[in-house]
């Protein structure tokens, strides 16, 4: 274990063309975005100390309307509206945070990396411990375990991401099937509007649901860290609906795991914060809400990426004239691009 090293450090426009289009209904309003209560319930989240928890609730949050949709095929112009707001009003920067502060919760879980910031701990004491990992953002992903813990967090993470991909198929799939109902071909209306609000909404973002926040601050909450994080582990949101009240440990899929080298070139930085969050985790020092935490879940290449998939979204929103192909621009964008984007320091 590299103590001297910690004594260092703690000196020192997208276009959609759909096929077999019937004749096109008259031009109507775009009805008001009525979002059902259980899929986008605005509530105002239960304080808590732990920046990491309430920042993995936000993307618990996303996850939970994901399934929402995943569950339900779209009835009505008003269902396919409901989605575009619930999923196309996420911040990007709160989302970027949220994957983050999932990931790190994941990798605090690995046994090896926890005994080995222990030992470190009780050597020089928790303040010097800290001190060293906001001076050298290297130190926990190079301590024993480090690489374990990043490993198992970019596996959970990639499930998610495969279960945002697959679902993206199902919605997009709609846009076809879609043509065969009358109401799905009426005309949307002013649809740069509807752009135009969407922009609005992903400035200020959608708060994470009391449920969520509770969740991460339930004592279980380790028991489905440590599960998420295994190898062949599913995502953990597959069974988490809007409405949930607690998360459960995901199911095997009965494959392998990430190997240790699947950590992208040039995202090291990325997996070097992961398992800087995660050494907070383990040490408690997200229990005082620390700025070292707030600043270290700062992440810019993803959430970078996530401004541009929003971008994408309401750019192609604004390019569409029916109902059908609505569900196209929720699938790409707001589901596919999303799930690209978080697997990017695992590619």
């Amino acid at each position: 274990m590299n103590f001297n090293r910690l004594c260092a450090a703690t000196l020192g426009a997208l276009v959609v063309a759909l096929p077999g289009v019937a004749q096109v209904q008259p031009a109507a309003e775009v009805e008001p975005l009525n979002v059902q209560a259980a899929a986008t319930a605005q509530e105002t989240p239960a304080p808590t100390t732990d920046p990491l928890a309430s920042a993995a609730a936000v993307y618990a949050t996303y996850h939970g309307d994901v399934t929402d949709i995943k569950r339900n095929s779209f009835q009505s112009s008003s269902d396919i509206q409901a989605a575009l707001r619930t999923l196309g009003g996420q911040n990007s920067e709160q989302l970027a945070r949220g994957w983050m502060a999932y990931s790190a919760l994941v990798a605090s879980q690995t046994p090896e990396f926890r005994a080995a910031l222990r030992d470190v701990e009780g050597f020089y004491g928790k303040d010097a411990v800290v001190r060293g990992l906001q001076n050298d953002t290297d130190y926990a992903h190079s301590l024993h375990g480090g690489r374990a813990a990043v490993r198992s967090a970019l596996g959970a993470v990639e499930a998610d991401s495969q279960r945002l991909v697959n679902t993206a198929a199902i919605v997009k799939e709609q846009a076809y099937t879609l043509q065969a109902q009358s109401w799905a071909k009426g005309r949307i209306g002013d649809s740069g509007n509807l752009a135009t609000q969407l922009r609005a909404s992903s400035l200020t973002g959608r708060p994470a649901r009391n449920g969520m926040v509770s969740a991460f601050s339930a004592p279980g909450i380790d028991t489905v860290l440590v599960t998420a994080g295994s190898q062949g582990a599913t995502s953990v949101w597959e069974n988490v609906s809007s409405s949930a009240v607690s998360i459960r440990p995901p199911e095997s899929s009965g494959t392998a795991g990430l190997p240790d080298s699947n950590v992208a070139a040039g995202k090291k930085p990325i997996a070097d914060r992961i398992a800087t969050l995660a050494a907070y985790r383990i040490l408690g020092a997200n229990d005082t809400g620390a700025t070292p935490v707030k600043s270290a879940l700062t992440e810019k290449q993803t959430e970078g990426c996530l401004t541009m998939a929003q971008l994408n979204l309401q750019q192609c929103i604004a390019a569409t004239h029916q109902h059908f192909e609505v569900p196209f621009c929720i699938g790409e964008h707001a589901l596919a691009d999303v799930g690209r984007c978080i697997s990017k320091v695992s590619q």
